[in-house]
């Protein structure tokens, strides 16, 4: 009689077998559930070009992606994947906000300080909008036509005092307003909100706020919701509230802009008003039900990611606990968590599909996808190994595509030195969209 195939291997093999399988099972995120027809990379785009990346944004109506990548914004026909353009002569992206109209399109700078607005069509910038230092998320609000910019503060830098700025030729000079000199920016609130009223293409006011802020999205019915990274919550702040506290014109028009190759600076509103709702020193209290926080623990640590499901008044939290949160956004109650990857960066919604993704840039990249069957019904149904650092991402409703990007990473072999001197690095011209799909 045969005997047992797991008699005939010998101890010490075994054990090295067993190793090899953890660290594999480390490395290779496993598939859970797997739908009939699972996703996979369909398409890989090369698209080129140098320099970090963050948020992406999808024009489906266009079909155009658009990409914060280096000191330019990238634009991508989904169609073909060709590269349709950029916009160029910036600093350092951070991320791209659509405006409902399909006319402009708003580029968070953070060197520069500044929010540039660029013609969708054309791809040249129309005017810039100075921010309060190192804009980074943006969220557009379709109903009162404001663009709430984040300031998220680099580790180590202090708000209070001056920044250098690069010498770039393409950047406009700096003219401050006197309205933004009468108040010291107070170095102990972590996090501030510039308000840019669209219409007029101009700064309206500024909220300072708790915590250090993270992403923002807007749900489309009114309602704005920030992560708060270093205190596990999230801000529900009232845009129409917030529009009459600042004085917005109901009855203003879009300001005509010049479409030249330098633009023209933006000067902040001479109605400035500045909202203090920091907690600290002189701070007041905002409003009742202008603002809201929401407790994410103890199922959420540092949230990075949102992503809204307003016809069921859902908030879907990324967390970098490798969890994501299901939030009712009405009543900031957590409804359930789900595990996800290392490195949980971007979450999206497909409502067409009832499909939620999360993003996981960790050492090998993969993309937790989850399927909603009712409101609050949801089950993890596939894990989908992507590559090194594909972190940010956009969801097409339409087609039911994802677009991550990333790039490849290598040594360079000319280098002098041994082959422990050797680092690896981005290698040149790799940086590509990854297409996923069934």
């Amino acid at each position: 009689m045969n005997k047992p195939l797991a008699s005939c291997v010998p101890v010490y093999l075994a054990v090295g077998l067993l190793a090899c399988a953890a660290l594999m099972a480390q490395q290779i995120p496993g598939a859970t559930e797997l739908p009939s027809h699972p996703f996979f990379i369909k398409k890989t785009w090369p698209i080129g070009g140098e320099g970090g990346w963050d948020y992406l944004s999808l024009d489906s109506a266009a079909s155009q992606l658009f990409i914060a990548h280096g000191a330019k914004v990238q634009v991508v026909e989904i169609e073909s994947g060709a590269l349709a353009g950029e916009v160029a002569g910036l600093s350092q992206v951070h991320s791209i906000a659509l405006d409902e109209t399909g006319q402009f399109g708003y580029i968070s700078d953070g060197p520069l300080d500044q929010v540039t607005v660029f013609d969708r069509r054309s791809f040249q910038r129309v005017v810039d909008i100075h921010t309060d230092i190192n804009p980074r998320a943006l969220a557009f609000e379709p109903q009162t036509k404001l663009l709430f910019v984040v300031r998220t503060d680099p580790p180590g830098e202090n708000p209070g005092l001056p920044r250098i700025r690069p010498n770039t030729q393409a950047a406009a000079p700096r003219n401050p307003s006197p309205a933004r000199r009468d108040v010291p920016i107070d170095p102990n609130a972590a996090s501030s909100v510039t308000v840019i009223d669209t219409e007029t293409q101009t700064a309206i006011g500024e909220i300072l706020l708790p915590g250090k802020l993270g992403f923002a999205q807007a749900d489309g019915n009114g309602q704005v919701y920030i992560s708060i990274t270093d205190r596990s919550q999230v801000l529900r702040l009232d845009a129409q509230a917030i529009a009459l506290l600042l004085k917005k014109d109901p009855g203003s028009t879009a300001a005509s802009q010049p479409h030249t190759g330098r633009p023209d600076t933006a000067h902040v509103s001479a109605a400035w008003t500045r909202l203090d709702w920091s907690g600290n020193g002189r701070s007041s209290r905002a409003p009742d039900g202008v603002m809201r926080s929401f407790s994410l623990l103890p199922a959420c640590t540092d949230p990075r990611s949102l992503a809204i499901d307003w016809p069921h008044t859902r908030l879907f939290v990324g967390c970098n606990n490798m969890k994501l949160v299901v939030l009712n956004a009405g009543t900031g109650e957590v409804v359930t968590s789900l595990p996800t990857g290392p490195g949980t960066d971007a979450i999206g919604f497909d409502a067409n599909h009832g499909l939620i993704y999360s993003a996981n840039g960790g050492a090998n990249g993969s993309l937790t996808i989850i399927r909603q069957d009712v409101a609050d019904s949801y089950a993890v149904v596939q894990v989908l190994p992507t590559r090194q650092r594909a972190r940010t991402m956009a969801v097409n409703p339409v087609s039911g595509e994802v677009y991550l990007v990333t790039d490849l990473l290598g040594v360079n072999l000319a280098q002098p030195g041994g082959i422990g001197t050797l680092k690896s690095g981005p290698a040149s011209g790799s940086f590509q969209v990854l297409v996923i799909g069934n």
